[in-house]
């Protein structure tokens, strides 16, 4: 067999139905059987090809929906920080968002920053110098199974949580605070997670805080 009847063959085995679209300018006259087969065949591909459409489309809905309430939460938590006033107000603020927004009851904030006299803070929000260690080393969104060993202690023993979110709260290059939140489940803060949108939020309660501790002129 040659080469150019070989190709011929691979393309009739690859496109079957040329065959019986062209059959008159053969002269030949298909078998009807064979050409119901070829017929339901390609239905059969339509199908197919619908049917992964429309679950692309049930997709594409479905993040589009998700999104849609991802943006209302984050809409929501903002909202929250743009009417405080006080350090008390800020931490209540991000406190209340975490739990009714986005279901993170287990979580703990701690100031890094040197805090003004005239300032008024909140005794759990005070820092100490190992928390301002940590801070000038966390300069980006962390997620995983441990967080560093001091900000575990800031979380509850009970219930045993598995993974973590370690959140540096950043003005101007420096860590003005840090919020870490737990999970019972050990995939929701994974390593491999995206952090956008965590950090676009944490920017917000940086500014916010920047504010309150007079750093803004």
């Amino acid at each position: 067999m040659s080469i150019k009847e070989a190709e011929v063959l691979k393309f009739l085995h690859a496109q079957p139905q040329w065959l019986y679209e062209h059959a008159v300018e053969f002269n030949l006259r298909p078998i009807e059987s064979k050409i119901l087969s070829f017929q339901q065949g390609k239905m059969q591909v339509m199908q197919q090809k619908t049917e992964k459409m429309a679950s692309q489309l049930i997709q594409m809905l479905g993040d589009a929906d998700a999104n849609h309430t991802l943006m209302a939460k984050f809409m929501a938590f903002t909202q929250r920080l743009l009417i405080v006033n006080t350090l008390a107000q800020w931490q209540r603020a991000i406190s209340d968002g975490l739990n009714n927004e986005f279901t993170l009851p287990y979580h703990a904030l701690i100031i890094t920053a040197d805090i003004p006299k005239n300032v008024r803070v909140p005794v759990n929000l005070h820092v100490n110098e190992k928390f301002k260690v940590i801070g000038k080393k966390l300069t980006a969104p962390a997620c995983g199974a441990l967080p560093v060993a001091a900000l575990l202690e800031l979380l509850p023993e009970q219930p045993r949580l598995e993974s973590f979110l370690q959140l540096p709260l950043r003005w101007k290059e420096q860590t003005l605070a840090i919020l870490v939140i737990g999970h019972e489940d050990e995939a929701h803060f994974s390593p491999d997670m995206s952090t956008e949108w965590v950090a676009a939020i944490a920017d917000n309660m940086a500014a916010v805080l920047a504010r309150l501790l007079k750093l803004v002129r």
